[in-house]
């Protein structure tokens, strides 16, 4: 709970960089997570626009009780250029979504988004195993969600995105890693029985575009969210009131902020 949190001139900070931030909801989930640990620490967000990056990550490198942040659209991949060093899965897809301060006061890169969303499909019964994905977005999450998928026994994965380049970048990462050709580039158009999962930031505004046609879809299909706040997409709706089985992005953070929390308190808790 928000109220057992209690800010003292001990308290270690972790923060959220992203752009926009208000959607966050890493610091509600990991909060409650510190304080039933008895860690002396908080999470905060902190809205850093992408052009300022750099000038943040120096900023934030000076705080001496800052322990780590975590990284939200759209730093995810520039991130990694400004770590000190990385963490094998991190490295492998490309994008950090942690980044902790280790103990010779570096700042590591770690990447949790891939096995969060597996961890928050499997437990509310998604079905992975042997399925067809279409991925409609190429960004940071999309590479380590992709990964984790066909570790979890996804049969194939499609993947469109408005620059083609970064779905052929991002299938070709998939199929050299797993020595064959489980992911290829396709339309946005899901076909019967796929989990299909939104990894772009449409749907964040009300003003957003849908980022696929929704009257492609139909029941058989599992429509995905890596968006968690609205918890309840526009696209999620719709799906629903068709009958289709829905999944909201919150649940990939209800799957990884346990992962996240442990790593901070390893060190610092």
């Amino acid at each position: 709970m928000v109220d057992d949190l209690v800010i003292r001139g001990t308290t270690k900070l972790m923060g959220l960089i992203g752009d926009p931030i208000q959607q966050a909801k890493t610091p509600s989930a990991i909060n409650p997570i510190f304080a039933a640990r008895g860690a002396d620490i908080a999470c905060v967000p902190l809205h850093v626009p992408a052009d300022n990056l750099s000038m943040a990550w120096a900023g934030l490198n000076a705080m001496s009780n800052l322990v780590g942040f975590g990284i939200t659209l759209p730093h995810k991949q520039a991130a990694v250029g400004l770590c000190d060093s990385l963490d094998p899965i991190a490295a492998r897809v490309g994008a950090v979504n942690l980044v902790r301060r280790e103990r010779d006061g570096s700042f590591r890169g770690y990447q949790f988004d891939g096995k969060g969303f597996v961890r928050g499909l499997l437990s509310k019964g998604v079905v992975i195993e042997n399925r067809k994905v279409l991925m409609v977005g190429a960004g940071g999450a999309a590479v380590a969600i992709a990964f984790a998928l066909v570790e979890a026994g996804a049969d194939s994965i499609t993947v469109s995105n408005r620059t083609i380049k970064k779905a052929e970048v991002l299938a070709e990462l998939v199929n050299a890693d797993f020595g064959r050709q489980v992911a290829k580039v396709g339309s946005d158009t899901p076909q019967a029985g796929q989990l299909v999962i939104n990894a772009t930031f449409l749907g964040l505004r009300e003003t957003d575009a849908l980022p696929l046609d929704p009257h492609t879809l139909h029941r058989g299909m599992t429509v995905a969210e890596v968006i968690a706040q609205p918890e309840i997409t526009p696209l999620l709706a719709f799906a629903a009131t068709k009958g289709i089985e829905t999944h909201s992005g919150i649940h990939m953070i209800n799957g990884q902020v346990g992962l996240i929390a442990d790593h901070i308190c390893e060190i610092w808790a």
